[in-house]
């Protein structure tokens, strides 16, 4: 208790002179040594991969013995680059836009509407997060390959399993974002003549901009790196960049898979940056 009260202090800011000595240090060791943990963790791990990639040799030996962008030049003319840009990029901007649009017509009708066995259906557009995704897996591509479902692609099949589990983040994240929209501007509207869906896209959908923002970003980012669900949906005719990775690991080791996962990486971060140039950053987090 005098550990997490000391750290409570460090953490919030508040006086810590009420505090013992013993206890202030040991808040401030239990503080950075979670912080050094998380970056150990999350943070170093890109370090090395990035490394890696730089690699003028097939090793993928850190630090490497050089630096070098043969393997970023060698992702261009792989069977990495027509999975990154023409199926798995496709299938996450597809993804992350019918599941916002779906997530925010769910909130909707949950947060303004009187509807029945309203917790109940809440817990219906979360319960894939709380399904093992090898069982939505699983379910889904015995559903999707039934006989009378084979006219559908496989393009479409990946689309339809990402939307499930994206939709839970979409849902709750516009939920969120409905709630804090106050009600009286909205009426306000609606009394100076504006229909429904007037008063929702002028007024509404404006004030939730960051919900929206957060869910596409998160639904985008699940989508295009999930591995787990492609590995039932995918086929020869469209394999996702995770699974063609994946399968590649498999008979060979090259720095090339670092340099492919290095340039995921720069899309995601081009994609955040470019999210906090156009809403804010403070904007995306602050209904969230």
């Amino acid at each position: 208790m005098v550990i997490l009260s000391a750290l409570s202090s460090v953490l919030t800011g508040r006086d810590s002179r009420s505090l013992s000595t013993p206890a202030v240090v040991a808040g401030r060791v239990l503080y950075y040594g979670l912080l050094g943990l998380a970056v150990s963790t999350l943070i170093l791990p890109i370090i090395i991969v990035i490394g890696i990639s730089l690699s003028p040799t097939q090793s993928q030996a850190f630090p490497p013995s050089g630096i070098s962008l043969r393997w970023y030049q060698e992702f261009l003319v792989s069977s990495f680059f027509d999975p990154f840009f023409f199926v798995s990029l496709p299938i996450a901007v597809t993804t992350a836009t019918i599941s916002t649009v779906l997530g925010i017509l769910a909130a909707y009708v949950v947060v303004r509407r009187e509807v029945p066995f309203e917790n109940e259906v809440v817990m219906y557009f979360i319960s894939p997060l709380i399904i093992p995704p090898a069982i939505i897996a699983l379910a889904l591509m015995i559903t999707l390959n039934f006989n009378f479902l084979g006219f559908v692609p496989t393009f479409a099949k990946l689309v339809v399993g990402h939307v499930v589990i994206t939709i839970p983040y979409t849902f709750l994240t516009a939920m969120t974002a409905i709630e804090s929209v106050d009600t009286e501007l909205v009426e306000g509207a609606r009394n100076l003549g504006a229909s429904k869906f007037q008063a929702f896209r002028k007024v509404t959908l404006p004030l939730m901009k960051s919900g929206v923002v957060s869910g596409f970003l998160l639904a985008f980012i699940l989508s295009f790196t999930d591995s787990l669900l492609a590995l039932f949906l995918s086929s020869g005719t469209s394999t996702t960049l995770p699974v063609e990775m994946f399968l590649f690991l498999q008979y060979e080791s090259s720095p090339l898979v670092a340099a492919t996962a290095t340039v995921q990486i720069l899309l995601v971060l081009v994609l955040v940056l470019l999210i906090g140039r156009l809403v804010g950053f403070k904007a995306v987090t602050v209904d969230t």
